[in-house]
């Protein structure tokens, strides 16, 4: 697959989430592209219009029951949600600021994910724009990093609370 180098860091974003090794070029069961608003596609629907959408995924959820040309490395992960490019762009962006900002912070490598953990991502961007214009880096602690032995946290954490807020979005089908 050939990525284009001034896109390269959000394809490779994408591509994490549209499915380990498949292509970004799907069509609909009949060849179209689906219309509506991303948010209420399916998985396959979704697939279909990564021009305009992004799929919001467990780690290795694989497009190959929309597509079976797509050999995937891994599979098993669920579909969560469609997001319109916009809102994903948004959140990652808010990402990058803070990284920037919390370049020399021991654990801000472990929030890397935070756009595509399955919460709503116009939430996820909020509480992301908070930490960097009037938070502290070190709201971004051991409490992020999946393999550290952190203890119980007394601390009150801004961004750790934010995040907690951010309404996680159930799989395709499943309800409340």
């Amino acid at each position: 697959m050939r990525l284009l180098s001034n896109r390269t860091g959000p394809a490779l974003l994408v591509l994490g989430l549209l499915g380990c090794g498949g292509s970004l070029k799907g069509n609909g069961p009949d060849g179209s592209t689906p219309s509506g608003p991303c948010a209420a596609l399916g998985a396959c629907e979704c697939y279909a219009a990564s021009d305009r959408c992004v799929g919001r995924t467990e780690a290795c959820w694989c497009p190959s029951a929309c597509d079976p040309t797509i050999d995937c490395i891994c599979g098993g992960g669920r579909f969560l949600a469609c997001d319109d490019k916009a809102v994903f762009a948004s959140c990652t962006t808010a990402l990058a600021a803070v990284q920037a900002k919390c370049a020399g912070q021991s654990f801000v490598q472990y929030i890397g994910g935070v756009c595509s953990s399955g919460s709503d991502p116009t939430c996820v961007a909020g509480c992301l724009a908070n930490l960097n214009s009037t938070g502290s880096c070190s709201e971004i602690d051991c409490a992020f990093c999946p393999v550290c032995d952190c203890g119980a946290f007394t601390t009150p954490n801004p961004f750790r609370a934010c995040l907690a807020t951010c309404t996680p979005l159930l799989p395709e089908g499943a309800s409340r």
